[in-house]
């Protein structure tokens, strides 16, 4: 299961069942209301995951239950991905949010009426737009040059893509916009106005033919991920004069010299300066392999060396913070030191380090947190920390683990942490200490032998039955094979209780005295399903047979003297029970139907 799309369906059917049924479609445009006082609403995603196509006129108004609403924003990535040659804005909207228009990539025209006030990062990122129009009459926004700007130009907010060559920007310009510039392939050359005060985060990533910039002195902020994927820009100048950063080769430090901006371009080896206390900037670095981190290093920003040639890295002692993605998709890196002292991992951390094969985590984490290792092909050993307490979503997604012994202080394991995306290669799983809550999918496509747990009383497996799209048994162990389930001595009556874990009757062996009943493998129950006698065979020495409803109820209870039982049933209902059969060196729990 792709675990993006799967979010996105969730989140999706979390929508369309929330109470009051806040999502609904007219003509084929997705709506959720924002305000039911107020009546307003605004263009989402298509629940179906489908997405838009052709040419589309927005409504300023929409009717759904005998309410009229007004369609006042276009929300985030609403027309992601859509086929859209055309679309038309009405005047009711206001605001356009994150990556609206994201990837649409046959979209060619648009024009933004006078009503819209807000227009979010991406918004008509990777389109087909040479030229993003604005009504005359909005006081908001203005085009010049087929690029958005603030109306009084002070701010670029964004630029088609389809915009091409040298670019000079008006000289009363102030401010670039986060991520202004990205996706704008074309592009060759950038002039900055004197007087430019602030650069937005990602402002010109992958604007892979951007080959020259001056940045001006009067330049006071800088964003991080600044030329993300620039991988033609050779010649960067910042401007003399500026106080607020100084430059040393292509690296961009801030004038204190305790954060690194930018470092696109080096060599393969950096060693960065002791003042150092913030890391950034090296994102889509083909060159580099080697990073000398100082010792006053606390913080590795977001995506600071995602889709670089990073091999190798030991972070410092004092580190406490790791941001999101910080190393995403660095194919090459093989090692990674993480601190004791480090306590916070973003999400995605060393997502898709495809060359890992071994991680060591920190006594100081708590969480391990969504995505952290999702699909390190080749991770096959991990080290426990001390105080792992949570392992969340798809933390380990994808990996090649083959044996899993996990931390006594592990509390809580999140939906698909342990998938194995149809390369399933686990075969043992050990919890070494009770846990309360193993979400659905954490196992996901595995062929387990042995899945031990050390719980009296099963941990909960949270699931979706609420939603008619998802299965009754959508729980831990769907699209599992296991054996065995290994359970505490004494606690089986508890599992077979349990409304999920007792589907699971015939897989359960206990383990007393630290020894799981190996011996309860001897016993053959047959035929089954049954339908007058059921025979039980393979029983060494005196026992009991106990045969319960799936309430739980005793229906039937019989000593036996060993070697083979049988039973007649013809009289009980139709249906499922478990049959529990107590032996002198074990039990064998076994399920049984009826018909």
């Amino acid at each position: 299961m792709n675990k993006k799309v799967f979010f996105f369906a969730v989140a999706m059917l979390t929508l369309t069942f929330s109470a009051k049924a806040q999502y609904f479609e007219v003509g084929g445009i997705a709506y959720n209301v924002l305000s039911a006082t107020e009546r307003t609403v605004e263009v989402v995603p298509l629940v179906s995951c489908d997405y838009y196509h052709g040419n589309i006129t927005i409504p300023p108004t929409v009717t759904h239950d005998g309410i009229t609403y007004d369609v006042t924003v276009l929300g985030k990535e609403a027309f992601y991905r859509a086929s859209l040659s055309n679309i038309t804005i009405p005047s009711s909207v206001t605001q356009i949010k994150y990556g609206c228009f994201l990837f649409s990539s046959g979209l060619s025209s648009i024009t933004i009426p006078a009503s819209v006030r807000d227009i979010a990062d991406l918004a008509f990122a990777a389109t087909n737009l040479s030229a993003i129009n604005v009504d005359t009459a909005n006081p908001y926004f203005r085009s010049i040059g087929g690029m958005l700007f603030t109306q009084d130009t002070s701010t670029i907010v964004e630029c088609p893509i389809r915009k091409s060559g040298d670019i000079a920007l008006p000289q009363n310009t102030r401010h670039i916009a986060p991520k202004a510039f990205t996706y704008c392939q074309s592009i060759t050359g950038m002039t900055l106005p004197d007087g430019l005060l602030s650069i937005g985060d990602g402002a010109f990533a992958y604007a892979n033919s951007l080959n020259n910039m001056v940045i001006p002195a009067t330049v006071s902020i800088i964003g991080h991920n600044l030329f993300g994927s620039c991988t033609a820009l050779t010649s960067l100048t910042l401007a003399e004069g500026n106080s607020h950063y100084y430059q040393d080769g292509m690296a961009i430090y801030s004038a204190a010299g305790d954060t690194l901006v930018s470092c696109h371009m080096s060599a393969d080896t950096v060693i960065l300066p002791a003042t150092l206390r913030v890391l950034d900037g090296f994102n889509f670095n083909r060159d580099v392999k080697c990073v000398v981190v100082p010792d006053g290093v606390t913080e590795v920003c977001d995506n600071a060396f995602a889709n670089s040639s990073l091999v190798s890295i030991d972070l410092p002692s004092r580190m406490t913070m790791i941001d999101e993605y910080a190393f995403y998709s660095c194919k090459s890196l093989a090692h990674v030191g993480m601190p004791e002292s480090l306590d916070s991992l973003g999400e995605g951390v060393l997502e898709e380090c495809s060359n890992l094969t071994s991680i060591v985590i920190p006594n100081g984490l708590r969480v391990v947190p969504q995505d952290a290792f999702y699909f390190c092909e080749k991770l096959s050993q991990i080290a426990w920390g001390d105080a792992v307490a949570v392992i969340d979503s798809f933390a380990f997604g994808g990996c090649a683990l083959t044996e899993l012994r996990l931390p006594a202080t592990l509390r809580s394991v999140r939906m698909g942490a342990f998938s194995g995306y149809y390369k399933g290669r686990l075969k043992s799983v050990v919890f070494t200490a009770p846990v309360d809550t193993v979400e659905p999918e954490v196992f996901a496509t595995h062929r387990l032998n042995t899945l031990r747990f050390e719980n009296t009383v099963p941990p909960v497996s949270a699931t979706m039955t609420a939603m008619p799209e998802y299965p009754a048994d959508y729980g831990c162990l769907f699209t599992v094979q296991v054996d065995s389930i290994l359970i505490p001595c004494g606690s089986l009556d508890a599992w077979l209780a349990d409304s999920y874990w007792g589907r699971f009757a015939d897989k359960y062996h206990e383990v007393c005295n630290g020894v799981d009943d190996v011996a309860a493998e001897r016993v053959s129950v047959f035929p089954n399903p049954a339908a007058r006698m059921l025979t039980v065979s393979g029983v060494e020495g005196s026992g009991s047979i106990t045969l319960m409803d799936i309430q739980g109820k005793v229906v039937l209870n019989r000593e036996t003297a060993g070697g083979t039982t049988e039973i007649d049933v013809s009289r009980l209902a139709r249906g499922l029970y478990f049959l529990r059969i107590q032996l002198a060196d074990g039990i064998a729990a076994r399920r049984i139907i009826l018909q």
